[in-house]
């Protein structure tokens, strides 16, 4: 296992935490979250804010799996008019590979 060399987010996944509804009380309600609560417009937007607060030396190992080396990095997300919480964001690194692709970002309840 080798520390990632550079992280690679496509607006893609952006995309994802956007638009992703889940149905009341069923949780996992991402688009709430990034929209509502942070105040972000666009996927562009929340890629950007995620880029700005997570660096290489913020990710720290989990585990291996069949796809690759599984990291994670718990940072401060600033949002829009001043709003910031803490986020729980999820990489890989495929086998073979020295790039921490992006996988996703939950909210992060322990910390508030």
């Amino acid at each position: 296992m080798a520390h990632p060399t550079a992280l690679f987010f496509p607006i893609e996944k952006a995309a994802y935490l956007f638009t992703r509804k889940a149905l009341p009380g069923a949780g996992g309600d991402k688009q709430k979250f990034w929209e509502d609560v942070m105040g972000f417009a666009s996927p562009e937007n929340i890629r950007e804010a995620l880029l700005s607060s997570v660096t290489l030396p913020d990710l720290y190992f989990q585990k291996t799996d069949a796809y690759g080396d599984r990291y994670q990095a718990v940072t401060e997300v600033c949002g829009h008019a001043g709003v910031s919480r803490w986020v729980r964001t999820g990489w890989i690194v495929r086998h073979n590979e020295t790039i921490a692709r992006f996988v996703t970002a939950v909210p992060e309840k322990a910390r508030g």
